[in-house]
């Protein structure tokens, strides 16, 4: 929380990770990626009784295609976050959002968050409603001003995280 009672965004609410920076993922996709070349070897290497060689074969040559489509879409998808967020920043508005509501949440097993509603006003647009969560049980109250990068025409906008840029 900032010294004017306006809390402070931090780094994934700002930009949500891109697919391969969630270990989970990255390591799963890994696996899938590498089980069409490994079935594929395993047929043609021998390591396969001679009866299930064909099928094993056939399930290996099935799955290599289909891995490189996992792939290309995981690599086109956070290449498209990436250039969305960064049109964002480049061509986002700063605007104050006014706090509707707010009210603490569970997010996660153990940990408890902070759920704002704003509502936000963009010159040239209509006013819109959004929500957000906040880590940690702030204290955040109804009426309290914050800071929002706005895209002036597509539906994209964050909290601010360093006010001073």
């Amino acid at each position: 929380m900032t010294s004017g009672g306006i809390p402070e965004a931090e780094g994934p609410m700002n930009r949500p990770t891109g697919f391969f920076e969630q270990p989970f993922w990255t390591v799963l996709g890994l696996l899938v990626v590498c089980a069409g070349p490994l079935i594929l070897l395993a047929g043609i290497g021998g390591y396969v009784p001679e009866d299930d060689k064909t099928a094993v074969v056939v399930t290996g040559l099935i799955w290599i295609p289909l891995t490189v489509v996992v792939l290309l879409l995981a690599i086109v998808g956070t290449v498209r976050d990436q250039r969305v967020w960064r049109d964002l920043d480049t061509a986002g508005v700063r605007v104050m959002g006014e706090v509707t509501s707010a009210q603490h949440v569970s997010c996660g097993e153990d940990d408890r968050c902070t759920r704002i509603r704003m509502l936000v006003t963009v010159p040239g647009r209509p006013p819109f409603t959004t929500s957000h969560l906040i880590a940690g049980e702030e204290i955040i109250e109804v009426g309290t001003s914050i800071l929002v990068d706005v895209h002036p025409t597509r539906d994209l906008f964050r909290l601010v995280a360093d006010p001073s840029r």
